[in-house]
């Protein structure tokens, strides 16, 4: 017998946003060059913020959940952290400070991996109250705590700044839950993301170091 029954309807391609490389080329580039300005000006414990690997994590989160489609997310957030290192040391080279070839690369490659991780983040977050979105929730409020706690017991006189991006930390992840059983979710996977995010940070330093 012959199935004639119909086809199921492909699903609807995800709008085109004309709007997002614009959006990538102004944190982007901007970004970067205001960090470096930033760096020299902020006091503490606002001055972290200014040197902080969470704090481009986040605009590379911010990329994934304005994008379309997970691909395009991603592609978007990669995009993004490339031109907040490039523009950053851009900055610098401008100044005439001294900028070092191997470390511009490794922040590149660095640049790629969180892209990738936090504009996935995002776009999870974007796509509702399931566990994808739980989970990219816990990501982006676990790097701030996780640097806050770095910073904490690393560097002892950047306490106060610790302090503040683990209250960031934790009310970001408040605030971008749908619910009091995604909060709960969410504070569990944190002692699995703040672990995480600190042995790749020990990596990172440690490659830097190295030179």
């Amino acid at each position: 017998m012959i199935d004639i029954a119909a086809r199921p309807a492909p699903a609807p391609a995800a709008p085109v946003r004309w709007w997002l490389p614009l959006a990538v080329l102004v944190l982007g580039v901007g970004g970067g060059v205001l960090t470096e300005w930033a760096q020299g000006v902020l006091p503490d414990p606002w001055g972290a913020w200014a040197n902080s690997v969470a704090a481009w994590c986040l605009v590379a989160f911010l990329v994934g959940a304005l994008s379309g489609g997970a691909r395009t997310a991603v592609a978007a957030a990669v995009a993004t952290e490339l031109l907040l290192v490039g523009s950053y040391y851009a900055a610098q080279s401008v100044q005439q400070l001294p900028v070092n070839g191997v470390t511009v690369v490794e922040w590149l490659v660095a640049g790629v991996v969180a892209g990738v991780v936090f504009g996935t983040a995002g776009r999870w977050w974007r796509q509702g109250s399931g566990r994808r979105a739980t989970a990219g929730v816990a990501v982006v409020g676990g790097v701030l705590v996780m640097e806050g706690l770095y910073r904490a017991v690393r560097f002892p006189w950047q306490g106060s700044s610790g302090v503040v991006m683990v209250v960031a930390g934790v009310v970001l992840a408040l605030l971008l839950s749908r619910s009091w059983r995604q909060r709960a979710l969410v504070a569990g996977l944190l002692a699995a993301v703040v672990p995480l995010g600190w042995l790749a940070t020990e990596l990172v330093n440690a490659a830097l170091a190295a030179h």
